[in-house]
């Protein structure tokens, strides 16, 4: 397997640098909406074709898994309650939306864990079982629905945590296994498709992998955000979004890395505009048009949904071009030839971690105990664009700097 390479610098200036945009970005992007008719964990949502629909799920305190099934109205913030899903009831199940229509299954119930498999067309509201997953049964895995294929692997087995990994061929309904997943047993993952590769992370885990269909090789991606877990995911515009869940240790993740979303033309990170009501465990999530909405798991007011136009972000800032929001630190001259000075509002009796990384991340020069008089040596770096970094326990600061021949 191919390994990227990710310095601790290059995550803690993704996470410093991007942070500033996404606190100017407030929680009043998000509009709040009405109640939903339930109170559930696991439920998974959907939109296609202009409809919305909510399958399943855990409900809050105790009351039973569920195999309801609802429609959401937006034009007048409403629900209907359809027929019920015909497999059995179940929590911890997974789903995912291709070619217009859904692919859901897994999940456990009172009889144990489950390996059934259904596509809901909402043409007609019909649900028709696909074959079964030869696999072993498990609760909240990964599953993907893509390029009329769909992937499905970790989650929680009868004994252990899996890292399997399978594939269902639409067209002739047969299983068939591949690699297993890179950096061991998971579950409660994130997971989304961009193009023509699927990107799995997380589940109690730090890594990020990316898993080519074509080739059946993984590759590791950018690891960010680290081992989240139980949230809900999707992909938008050429990009992959990760929303609300705990970290790994099954603490509430912090502001505000709530919302964040990967590009893989950078193999960056960013951080998006937070939940209004703080992260929660195991909520839902459906797109309609270009509105995200966001409601339901365990948390502060989890029966409330919200909304937020996906299209306000724009073209989100790369990690590359984020890193000239550091406004505490001046570099001169800039550019740079051979000697460089930095400034900043500290006494010159302040010392400093020093640390200078490339435009991939790679980290060229450290040094201890730097203080504002002295000077960096430029002079052996190659031509190009370089971060510089300052940190001590007061304080981070970092400012672009471009080398001269």
């Amino acid at each position: 397997m191919k390994k990227s390479k990710h310095f601790n610098l290059y995550r803690f200036v993704n996470v410093f640098c991007i942070s500033l945009l996404a606190l100017s970005l407030t929680a009043q992007q998000w509009e709040p909406l009405g109640d939903v008719p339930f109170s559930r964990h696991h439920s998974n949502g959907f939109g296609i074709d202009g409809k919305a629909y909510i399958i399943a799920g855990s409900g809050i305190g105790g009351t039973g898994n569920s195999k309801e099934l609802w429609e959401y109205i937006p034009a007048d913030d409403s629900w209907v309650q359809l027929d019920d899903f015909p497999g059995v009831e179940r929590g911890f199940a997974i789903g995912d939306d291709w070619n217009g229509k859904y692919y859901f299954g897994f999940g456990t119930n009172s009889s144990g864990r489950l390996s059934d498999l259904w596509e809901f067309d909402p043409a007609d509201n019909s649900f028709k079982q696909l074959p079964y997953c030869p696999c072993e049964s498990r609760s909240h895995p990964a599953l993907v629905a893509h390029n009329d294929k769909v992937f499905v692997g970790a989650g929680s087995g009868d004994g252990t945590d899996l890292e399997d990994w399978w594939e269902l061929d639409l067209e002739t309904q047969v299983w068939t296994q591949k690699p297993n997943i890179p950096g061991g047993q998971r579950h409660h993952p994130y997971f989304f498709a961009i193009d023509e590769f699927i990107y799995v992370g997380g589940g109690h885990l730090d890594n990020w992998i990316r898993y080519n269909p074509a080739t059946e090789g993984w590759i590791e991606i950018n690891d960010m955000p680290l081992g989240r877990v139980a949230g809900t995911q999707f992909s938008y515009g050429g990009k992959g979004f990760v929303l609300a869940g705990d970290k790994s240790n099954h603490q509430s993740l912090d502001f505000p890395e709530t919302f964040m979303s990967y590009d893989p033309a950078f193999d960056s990170w960013e951080i998006l505009p937070p939940l209004p009501d703080g992260s929660r465990w195991a909520p839902s999530s459906f797109i309609l048009e270009d509105d995200l909405y966001f409601f339901g798991g365990t948390g502060t007011n989890n029966t409330k949904m919200w909304k937020i136009d996906l299209t306000s972000f724009g073209n989100p800032i790369s990690s590359t071009q984020s890193k000239e929001f550091s406004t505490e630190i001046v570099a001169s001259p800039n550019p740079v030839l051979n000697t460089l000075y930095l400034s900043a509002n500290f006494s010159q009796d302040a010392v400093f971690n020093l640390s200078v990384v490339n435009l991939n991340g790679q980290l060229v020069f450290t040094k201890d105990n730097f203080r504002l008089e002295e000077s960096i040596d430029f002079s052996r770096l190659a031509k190009g664009i370089y971060f510089v970094e300052l940190t001590n326990e007061e304080t981070t600061m970092t400012v672009k700097v471009i080398k001269e021949k």
